[in-house]
């Protein structure tokens, strides 16, 4: 089953998550989502690039399940090949959010242009209830929603309904499930009026700073990571708990 459709449908191209019913992000989901963002090429003949999902979330984060030491690396690797792509890709990026964006799903969406959510959406970074820290929160949330509330976020785990994103600034807008696409698509008829050359030259200034930041700042990310986290025993229990179902039993170590 294929974990990612790409879809073009007249001037709008859609990646669609599809790895029900959370959408988990593992490295075979990640590499499909790169490759179809690769395909569309650098001058693509979209005005905006969707991303969303199918299933009862946009996405819970990254697959647990593939976080072992073996495997951590390349899907710490896959999932900041995607943020790049992301940050780079020459039309808007619009994520739609109906249901969890939890976790890397959060960063995943927090990495788009614009955010629209439905009005039954929750946001949040909840790695730290399971002896994890998120990788690009720290980098990408702070230009939208400032320091201390992302310092909130990554250190309480709390979820923030789709309202209260928007009111900080990380959601550019909510509404009821049944009019999200036509919220869409009330924006992306602005871009219709612009030059797509003069369009595609305002995103990389607009977008300039952060895509710098980025990358000055990601190895550091990874590092903190794979070479501090993964050596604490709670990192493994807080793993074994998620997928056992249970209240971690930490060791401070």
């Amino acid at each position: 089953m294929e974990t990612i459709e790409l879809k073009k449908s007249g001037d709008l191209a859609h990646l669609i998550l599809r790895r029900p019913p959370l959408n988990y992000l593992n490295i075979e989901l990640l590499r499909a989502f790169q490759a179809g963002i690769e395909s569309l090429g650098e001058a693509p003949e979209c005005r905006a690039l969707i991303v969303e999902s199918d299933g009862k979330a946009f996405s819970a984060g990254l697959d647990v399940a593939e976080q072992t030491r073996e495997n951590m690396f390349l899907l710490l690797e896959q999932f900041h090949f995607v943020a790049r792509a992301l940050i780079v890709f020459p039309r808007p990026t619009i994520a739609v959010v109906q249901g969890m964006a939890l976790g890397a799903g959060n960063e995943l969406a927090a990495c788009c242009d614009f955010i629209f959510a439905s009005e039954t959406a929750s946001f949040g970074q909840p790695e730290v209830k399971f002896g994890s820290i998120p990788s690009l929160a720290p980098l990408v949330l702070p230009p939208l929603i400032g320091g201390r509330q992302t310092l909130e976020l990554i250190l309480t785990g709390d979820f923030m309904s789709a309202k209260e994103a928007q009111r900080i600034g990380l959601v550019y807008a909510v509404s009821p499930d049944e009019q999200l696409q036509e919220s869409v698509e009330a924006l992306v008829s602005k871009f219709r009026r612009l030059s797509l050359p003069v369009c595609q030259l305002a995103l990389q200034s607009a977008r300039s700073f952060r895509a710098r930041a980025l990358e000055a700042n990601l190895r550091d990310a990874e590092n903190l990571y794979l070479d501090q986290l993964m050596d604490l025993e709670d990192n493994a229990e807080g793993a074994k708990a998620f997928l056992e179902k249970r209240t971690p039993k930490w060791q401070n170590r």
